[in-house]
């Protein structure tokens, strides 16, 4: 049983409208990205109506209800679908009668509504008349002849009403006789009175009057684009987008008759390519793009200002999933352990091609600018003069100095030059306030305690060496912890007595070769502290009446592994607090740390960045449990840790330029953070939930295919970039490698002219015929164009490419092979490479050259199958001891196919590829993916998802060879790649609630993009029935789409599979959609030559979670009775509670 929910929704936008759709007085923007709208507003309707149009053929109109503030169904959908006629080969489009009384719908070749002699029409607009016309309206057809000769046609519409039934009709009315730019793309009607049209060509801008009796024609001053979308400023100018990301101004003149004479082209500047335009308001234009980022910029003298950035990664050609927590020691700990996995997908096209960071993270969001200070090496914030609780001043450290700026009652912010006998001249370690109104600061010289009170500096140390320095500090309400030159440590007691005198109560000198790093105590009441020592890699935790170490706890290899930092919080609710150490390499070790016994255990290890981390307490929400602490992590990953479900979770933070922050709650900014960026100083609140979360890196092609190397720890990018020469696109292609953290390229090499490559994929260590040593290698597949005057069979040849990464972080080419065939498709296949060729499938292995000595290396062919055409997406089943490896082959017209390797019979290294399994049917495959043992998930061209398996248990031969199909579900969106999700049977057996300790626990494959699952629960139920356990959901796959989504892919528990069926059903009865489309019929399987009326063995995730956690307590009662669910007879009852904790469940998954 399957279960698909979007962990990121589309983000491609493909249409949007201005329209007063909210209020009759208010303009609002509506934006699809998926499929189209339009608006129409009905004769006595003060707001417009939203016209909504599917995939399916589906149409229906909708409006706001301003009451219920919701959107209201005002016409239910008509299906439009036609098996007989063939969909148009141009865009659906649906043009509006400008007197608001008619509406054509171009949904099929030689249909405008009804049908007409032009099959392919490349783009309509109806002749703009006054709104109060009662002429019959006219339609203007730029359509396409059998000689691909563009021609421009009038036809009138002739509606009669009176006849039974009403008929309609598209008559000639006239022609445009004159030869067209070859590449004339959009027809802009303009209004009267001016009237006629413009047409936008390749080369060259022409008008046309009403009558096409009027024609004139200007060609563009720069070289040839293309054209992609416009929109009306007012009557005579008019914005226009290309295809190359360019905005352009176009100014209708007229002579003093008011006939159009000419037009003037203006270049405005540059955004990413535009899919649609929408001028809202004084100069504000909405560029709404599907291949880069959406932007709302505005007009000006010099060109575009971009005023807001709304991003995009649509559409995803490729992604890869990789976890900075790959560090755990743990035995059989899951990949995905450390909650910092993300997603990294190559996005875009082109000059907005990129490569996106997609993780579940934290926000952070701005709420003040403080002030520009670059170079803030800490700071803190500290009350002085507010009441209890709140802080009014912020200390900041600099390199050599100190700065304090005090929070005025207006909000404003003032740099104070003095501030109670601090050392300002000097940088601050450490200032905190301590009890009986009392602020302490730590400077490298020195210790000052003062009374805020009186003002008066009630002690004062310095070390008796003057040329020490105070290396590292820590306090508590009741003490000070100071580290003299790396081996004394000192302290002081903050209590009225201690005070009075001047020096420390205990101090303790460590070996030379006991170096102390760092030290931290406790928040909670204890009589221990901890350090960190720099050479012998190891923490200790000291007794705070006489210093002496009561354990000590190996962090690591003396002389390599380096503890920077420690801090102890308390994480976790009803647990031991949690010792964190920073490592030099950027790992965050923790340990459970028993303030009673005292003793460390329970080590695990992350990898949070690639520099020592800096680790801030925070308090939890107030909601949350007295005594609990977040800590946030500092560095270039900036990270916020706190507890979910009794376990630690690492969380990536919404904001990458993060130095240093401080907890600053004030009276005008309550529970908010002090952020000290590499250049500011801000304000900003920390989100409660997670969120999605984007990096970008631009590189500004198309970024085709991606691959991570875990050995490498970077990235190998295949991308294509275009260039202008002499008029004519020119396509170069390159291969690229990138650090993992930084997106910083590290090399490049490009690629033979005309050829460009197909796919890439990481091969780690190679395996090789011989003992040479290679570093990490990965391969890729080109393909190599022709031009017409070649030879047919030339048309379609490639190249694989194997390439190494040498210790330098640079690309040097092992060998490569020519195959006759473009390579669509790799894989690694126990060690050998897995080439998905036009027409073939084919093992090949790496063997000494038999041409170029022992030393060279080349690519011999082992083993190939035929395959019916192109095998677009390769899923291996690596072998076992007992069964062979299992390549499923995703070919572009046939489905899946099973290919087995096997030993060849004939003696040599060769193999055979055989055929045992097939799914007989006519599919369109993008993409599929292993879900389980000898199951697929496939999804194709259409947007359909469909899982298939083998049956092993079959009676007949045909049985075993014949894929059954176990599930089918409509997603609505090509997959363009599905990558599955590894589950070690250990981590397994954690989530399923085996063996699981109280306390910290590291976070599984549930937690890859969101916070862990719980893992047992009760029923609640009655009957005495057995308690349902374990996840709900196992994650399989992620899915990326062509419309910038992800989803996720799970098999449902065995134990959930009825009780999720019959809930789907009853949400689905009960929520209810726009245009009162039916649920089932949306979400069943749809191809040219098979229509279903609901999924099959599919749980629509968004759908179930959405019903469960939005439906009033009522509404969700009234689904379990009427599903049967609130009968504990013939099984466990649920109950409402338990219902709502479910989908709070399937929420967290991501």
């Amino acid at each position: 049983m399957s279960y698909v929910v979007p962990v990121h929704r589309p983000s491609g936008v493909r249409h949007a409208l201005k329209l007063r759709f909210l209020s009759s007085t208010q303009d609002t923007l509506v934006v699809a990205k998926a499929n189209r709208l339009e608006r129409l507003r009905p004769a006595g309707s003060a707001t417009d109506h939203l016209l909504v149009g599917t995939d399916r053929y589906q149409y229906f109109t909708c409006s706001w209800d301003a009451a219920a503030r919701q959107i209201k169904t005002e016409q239910s959908y008509v299906d439009q679908a036609d098996k007989v006629l063939r969909s148009s080969r141009e865009m659906d489009r649906a043009n509006f009668d400008p007197s608001g009384r008619f509406i054509t719908l171009e949904l099929y070749d030689g249909v405008v509504t009804v049908r007409i002699d032009e099959l392919l029409v490349r783009s309509s607009a109806f002749v703009q008349t006054e709104p109060e016309s009662t002429a019959p309206p006219r339609l203007a057809l730029l359509w396409e002849d059998n000689h691909d000769e563009p021609q421009l046609k009038v036809r009138e519409l002739r509606y009669t009403a009176a006849a039974d039934p009403p008929t309609a009709s598209l008559l000639p009315v006239a022609e445009l006789r004159r030869t067209l730019d070859p590449g004339v793309s959009h027809v802009i009607p303009v209004p009267a009175p001016y009237g006629g049209f413009l047409l936008l060509g390749e080369a060259s801008i022409a008008y046309a009057d009403t009558e096409l009796n009027h024609y004139f024609s200007q060609p563009l001053k720069q070289q040839p684009t293309l054209w992609t979308c416009w929109t009306k400023v007012d009557d005579m100018r008019y914005l226009l987008a290309d295809d190359y990301g360019n905005l352009y101004f176009i100014m209708i003149e007229t002579d003093d008759h008011g006939v159009v004479s000419s037009w003037r082209l203006d270049g405005l500047g540059t955004a990413p390519r535009a899919a649609c335009l929408v001028y809202l308001d004084a100069g504000c234009v909405f560029v709404g793009s599907f291949s880069g980022d959406s932007q709302l910029v505005r007009i000006v003298e010099a060109g575009v200002d971009v005023l807001q950035t709304l991003p995009n990664i649509a559409p995803i050609l490729d992604f890869s999933i990789i976890d900075l927590g790959r560090g755990a020691d743990a035995p059989g700990a899951s990949e995905f352990s450390s909650g910092q996995a993300r997603i990294v997908a190559a996005c875009g096209a082109w000059q907005d091609g990129s490569i996106r960071s997609v993780r579940s993270g934290v926000s952070i969001d701005e709420i003040a600018f403080l002030t520009e200070l670059p170079n803030i090496t800490d700071l803190w914030a500290l009350t002085a003069h507010a009441p209890a609780g709140q802080h009014d001043t912020i200390v900041l450290a600099f390199v050599d100095e100190t700065k304090v700026l005090r929070l005025e009652d207006d909000s404003t912010l003032a740099e104070l030059d003095d501030f109670y006998h601090f050392d300002l001249a000097e940088p601050t370690l450490l200032a905190a306030n301590v009890p009986d109104r009392k602020v302490v600061q730590v400077s490298d010289t020195g210790v000052r305690v003062v009374d805020l009170e009186s003002s008066m500096l009630l002690m004062e140390w310095r070390p008796p060496d003057q040329g020490a320095k105070i290396t590292a500090a820590a306090a508590s309400p009741e003490h000070v912890l100071v580290v003299e030159a790396g081996h004394t440590l000192h302290l002081f007691h903050t209590s009225a007595a201690a005070t009075s005198k001047p020096g420390p109560a205990t101090s303790r000198t460590f070996a030379l070769d006991s170096q102390i790093s760092s030290v931290t105590v406790p928040e909670s009441q204890s009589d221990v502290c901890i350090l960190s020592f720099w050479h012998t890699a190891s923490v200790a935790v000291l007794d705070l009446h006489s210093l002496e170490t009561v354990c000590s706890q190996s962090v690591g290899v003396p002389g390599t592994d380096i503890p920077r930092s420690v801090l102890v919080a308390n994480i976790l609710p009803d647990s031991p607090p949690t010792l964190f150490v920073a490592m030099l390499d950027g790992t965050v070790l923790t340990f459970s740390f028993d303030i009673l016994k005292p003793s460390l255990s329970s080590m695990s290890k992350t990898l949070l960045a690639s520099e020592p981390v800096f680790f801030k307490l925070l308090p939890r929400h107030p909601d949350s449990p007295s005594g609990l602490s977040n800590v946030f992590a500092s560095c270039e990953q900036p990270s916020l840790i706190y507890s979910a479900d009794g376990r630690i979770v690492y969380s990536a933070v919404s904001y990458d330029k993060i130095a240093r922050v401080c907890y600053f709650n004030s009276a005008s900014y309550p529970d908010a953070i002090a952020i000290a960026t590499p250049a500011e100083l801000k304000l900003a609140n920390v989100g409660t939930e997670r969120a999605t979360q984007l990096q970008t890196l631009p590189v500004h092609q198309t970024v085709r295919c991606l691959a991570y190397d875990v050995g490498a720890r970077l990235f190998e990018l295949g991308s294509i970039r275009r260039e202008m020469q002499d008029g004519n696109e020119v396509l170069y292609s390159s291969v690229k490698i990138a650090d993992e953290l930084t997106f910083k390229e590290l090399d490049s090499v490009d690629l033979e002219p005309a050829e460009l490559v197909e796919c890439i994929i990481s091969a780690g260590h190679f395996e090789t015929e011989t003992d040479d040593s290679l570093g990490d290698m990965f391969v890729v597949g080109t393909s190599i164009l022709h031009g017409h005057d070649e030879a047919l069979e030339q048309d379609a040849r490639g190249r694989i490419i194997v390439f190494e990464v040498s210790a330098e972080r640079k690309i040097k080419q092992v060998t490569h092979v020519n195959i006759k065939g473009a390579c669509r498709s790799l894989a690694m296949c126990d060690g050998k490479i897995v080439a998905g060729v036009v027409k073939a499938l084919v093992l090949y292995g790496l063997a000494p050259s038999r041409s170029r000595g022992r030393h060279s290396l080349e690519l011999r062919a082992l083993g190939s199958y035929s395959v019916s055409s192109n095998p677009l997406s390769l899923a291996v089943t690596p072998a076992t001891a007992t069964t062979p490896a299992i390549i499923a082959v995703a070919d572009l017209i046939k489905s899946l196919t099973i290919v087995q390797v096997q030993p060849s019979s004939k003696p040599g290294p060769g193999v055979e590829l055989k055929e045992v399994s097939r799914h007989f049917a006519s599919i369109w495959s993008s993409s599929c993916t292993a879900v389980g043992d000898n199951e697929w998930l496939l999804a194709d061209m259409d947007g359909n998802l469909c899982v298939l398996r083998r049956n092993l248990d079959g009676v007949t031969d045909d049985d075993r060879k014949r894929l059954q199909t176990t599930g089918e579900f409509r997603l609505g969106e090509v997959v363009n790649k599905t990558i599955p999700i590894h589950v070690p049977a250990a981590s397994e057996q954690a989530v399923s609630g085996k063996g699981k300790g109280k306390g910290k626990e590291r976070t599984g494959a549930h937690d890859l993009l969101g916070s862990p699952t719980p893992t047992r629960r009760s029923n609640g139920g009655g009957g005495g029935s057995a308690a349902r356990t374990g996840p709900i959901i196992t994650p399989k796959a992620f899915l990326a789409t062509v419309e910038g989504a992800i989803y996720l892919y799970g098999s449902l528990n065995p134990a959930y599979q009825d009780v999720l069926l019959r809930l789907q059903t009853g949400l689905a009865a009960k929520v209810q959609a726009p245009g009162y489309m039916p649920w089932a019929k949306y979400r069943a399987w749809k191809t040219e030559t098979r229509e279903e009326n609901e999924p099959f063995r599919f749980v629509d995730g968004e759908m179930v979670e959405q019903g469960l956690l939005n439906l009033t307590d009522a509404q969700l009662t009234d689904v379990l009775r009427q599903t049967g669910l609130a009968d504990p007879n013939p099984g466990p009852a649920v109950s409402l509670h338990e219902a709502r904790a479910w989908g709070e469940e399937l929420r967290r998954l991501y």
